[in-house]
């Protein structure tokens, strides 16, 4: 079984999704990592050359093209724009849920601005996007505090729920 973990950016999805990986004995896919592979440029570069409705196409083929089981997939924070993605996540969906002064915090450590923090702040993409996590989660779990501990609270959720 398959494990997307969603979430705004800098929730903490890749670096949960690694560790997971580890733990379950998983694959471990960043689906924008993928997208740049198969784009052959950098996000940021996606969006400024092409915009985001390019990018969200992007997404969703790389989506699409997710093949295999026992993956632990990070997606990106948008995923959640285009209702249909839920369908082509074949597995457990996850919602990372970190408060937003922790994101805030975390992101305003990142070299590289988030391409779609240019033109809105963190504050109204969460407002955007919350009640869309929730639409496509299987689970919910926050992620306030130590990552390690939230990987941990999230493998026990998995082991409770789906048996895995």
């Amino acid at each position: 079984m398959n494990i997307y973990l969603i979430g705004m950016p800098g929730a903490g999805k890749t670096t949960i999704g690694k560790r997971l990986a580890q733990i379950l004995n998983y694959t471990f896919i960043d689906l924008d990592h993928r997208i740049e592979k198969n784009a052959l440029m950098f996000i940021d570069e996606i969006f400024e050359k092409y915009g985001e409705e390019t990018f969200r196409i992007q997404e969703k083929q790389a989506l699409s093209e997710i093949e295999g089981d026992n993956l632990v997939i990070s997606t990106g924070g948008g995923i959640v724009k285009d209702r249909t993605n839920k369908a082509l996540m074949n597995g457990i969906k996850v919602y990372i849920d970190t408060d937003i002064s922790i994101i805030e915090d975390r992101i305003g450590k990142d070299f590289q601005p988030r391409p779609v923090l240019k033109k809105k702040s963190l504050h109204t993409l969460y407002d955007e996007r919350m009640l869309n996590y929730v639409f496509f989660a299987d689970l919910i779990v926050s992620n306030d505090g130590d990552l390690e501990v939230t990987t941990q609270k999230l493998r026990a959720l998995l082991k409770e729920k789906f048996n895995l």
